[in-house]
């Protein structure tokens, strides 16, 4: 491949990744997402040490304010709301389940399929 296809490929993989990646920003969660409510789980997680809750901001990890379980976010979107991977079996999730919170308030949506 010359330098002009070389740099041509280069720029067109740019403008492609660029647009997926918008495409993701863009994305929202249906509130048909949500399949139940997990097993004995605080309505309100807190953030981790050092971080304050901001709005449209997701961060990681959240904490269980009652025995300190760890969530870490595995995805969010632009609008404050982020799905978290729990331990398998915490909160009757199973291994294919994600919990969603509100990352503006640490306030519990529900259960999502991963």
């Amino acid at each position: 491949m010359t330098k002009p296809e070389n740099m041509k490929t280069k720029i067109l993989i740019g403008i492609l990744a660029c647009f997926l990646m918008s495409c993701g920003a863009m994305m929202t969660p249906d509130s048909d997402d949500i399949i139940r409510q997990p097993e004995d789980a605080p309505t309100n997680f807190a953030m981790g040490d050092g971080m304050d809750f901001e709005e449209n901001v997701c961060k990681s990890p959240m904490l269980d304010p009652e025995d300190g379980t760890e969530l870490i976010m595995v995805r969010s979107w632009g609008n404050g709301i982020g799905d978290y991977e729990v331990p398998e079996g915490k909160y009757g999730l199973s291994k294919r389940e994600f919990l969603r919170l509100n990352c503006g308030t640490g306030e519990l949506i529900g259960v999502v399929k991963k």
